[in-house]
């Protein structure tokens, strides 16, 4: 280890300039179609007795098996919740949310963001969502301490130290949730979410995934495409690169085969240019924003480090309402000229338990520390900013001491009735426009709507013109071209 980081460091001081980055294979012919994977196996179908709650809401209990390979084993009870169509007359059924992480509760998220959607939507749909298996009010795991568990520390400086802390949450995961933690697959969870769709009483599905939510949903679709009616994935990830990789990225964790770090340098590129154009408007547009970060930048690597300045910019990637306050930020510090110094302290970003359960068996992520030693020499040339980030980020997942052998992996191209409603930023840093185009190929019936806006999901970045066709499709069925645009809402400098 002592010699590969000491390998590494030479090389990184070695890199003065990014290289350019890979030209992307073309997408590969259409997988042949495998046999099913496993469904809910003759699972009983949960009875929902709806209580009134959180005001104008209802909630039910669902029970669900642990193990789809045991549906009359032992079970698990997920928390659900709707808001009632408000025009029952024209409903056409339930639509089912999910809205990203994972590890995100869903009975909360739909209390937050209902009245966001509508009128007709509202009208003609039950609002519908759950918290999955492992997460808030459904058999929540536990693993003590690991919330409170002391960040990792440095990849470059102390690499043993750091995976060996890394690993931390996984221990305290299983030893407080025990055979939980290998039933908590975004595969189970879409069984789940077919067993509700037969409680609700709906003849197929209808579902709107946001970021890992996507993922959600491109698995049921091809786990049961016979009983996909309408489905929105917004802010998609890219369903291959989340799950395995293609052929060559085995020694690649996810977010290096989703290019992440790509595009959170797009929309920094973006910020710069239009913090520019804004002129006062933007505390941070006098000379040349790029070039001043560029110093920034340098003389926090060689003074302060780098990851507090890159906590800072990933946050305020994530919703342009926020760049005004970045460009305040960047404003007041102090800029150096000269080459940064080599990155020995990069951002990398730390998960809850509930994302990791869930991530950790879904994805698979290389294990051998020179291979994430190899891998940070070339990103870290290739992308300055965010490249060792992008590394380091699955980190926690290295030795995971679960593995949910019904896990989903593919083919991802079932057939289905209709086209599935792929929704995404043109600059989004977590999951970038290239895997909502990349999904929509894998998927096969993918119809790609673009918002020319920044951030994450539309809930980010909200755009009138991409509400109404997301209800158009959703209540008539009338998916919008390929290649269709909409404005957002809103500017960041107004």
């Amino acid at each position: 280890m002592k010699a590969l980081l000491a390998a590494l460091l030479l090389l990184l001081a070695a890199c003065s300039a990014p290289q350019a980055a890979p030209v992307p294979a073309p997408p590969s012919a259409a997988a042949p179609e495998a046999p099913p994977a496993l469904g809910t196996n003759g699972a009983a179908v949960p009875a929902l007795r709806w209580t009134p709650c959180h005001g104008k809401y209802q909630c039910a209990a669902a029970s669900v098996p642990l193990s789809y390979r045991e549906p009359k084993g032992t079970a698990l009870t997920l928390s659900v919740i709707r808001l009632p169509a408000s025009d029952p007359g024209r409903r056409v059924g339930s639509l089912f949310f999910n809205f990203g992480g994972p590890g995100t509760d869903g009975v909360g998220e739909l209390t937050r963001f209902a009245d966001r959607y509508p009128d007709e939507l509202r009208a003609r749909f039950d609002l519908v969502s759950f918290d999955p298996r492992g997460i808030g009010g459904s058999a929540p795991i536990s693993c003590p301490g690991a919330d409170h568990a002391p960040a990792p520390g440095s990849p470059l400086r102390q690499p043993d130290a750091f995976f060996a802390a890394s690993a931390a949450p996984g221990r305290a995961c299983a030893a407080g949730s025990g055979a939980l933690l290998s039933h908590l697959s975004t595969a189970n969870v879409a069984r789940d979410l077919e067993l509700l769709r037969q409680a609700v009483g709906d003849p197929t599905l209808n579902f709107y995934g946001y970021s890992y939510g996507t993922y959600l949903g491109g698995t049921y679709a091809n786990l049961f495409p016979d009983k996909v009616r309408a489905m929105t994935l917004d802010g998609t990830l890219d369903l291959v690169a989340n799950a395995t990789g293609k052929p060559g990225q085995e020694k690649e964790p996810v977010d290096v085969r989703a290019d992440v770090a790509g595009a959170q340098q797009q929309e920094l590129d973006q910020f710069f240019a239009v913090c520019a154009a804004a002129g006062p408007k933007c505390a941070f547009s006098g000379g040349d924003p790029k070039a001043k970060f560029a110093g920034i930048f340098a003389r926090a690597s060689r003074t302060t480090g780098v990851g507090s300045l890159m906590r800072t910019v990933d946050s305020a990637l994530y919703q342009s309402g926020r760049w005004k306050r970045l460009a305040q930020t960047l404003a007041a510090m102090p800029v150096d000229s000269g080459p940064a110094a080599p990155v020995l302290d990069p951002y990398v970003p730390t998960h809850s338990p509930g994302f990791l359960a869930v991530q950790c068996v879904d994805s698979d992520n290389p294990s051998s520390a020179a291979d994430y030693a190899a891998l940070a020499t070339r990103e870290s040339a290739r992308q300055p900013y965010f490249g060792l980030g992008a590394v380091f980020s699955m980190a926690q997942c290295v030795g995971w001491p679960a593995h949910d052998d019904d896990r989903y992996t593919g083919p991802w191209n079932r057939r289905r009735a209709n086209p599935i409603l792929v929704l995404n930023n043109r600059f989004d840093p977590a999951t970038p426009l290239h895997n909502a185009r990349a999904t929509a190929a894998e998927l096969g019936d993918g119809r790609v709507l673009v918002v020319d806006g920044y951030g994450h999901t539309s809930l980010d970045a909200p755009s009138a013109c991409a509400s109404a066709a997301v209800v158009r499709y959703l209540t008539d069925m009338a998916a919008p071209t390929e290649g269709t645009t909409c404005a957002p809402d809103t500017v960041p400098f107004p």
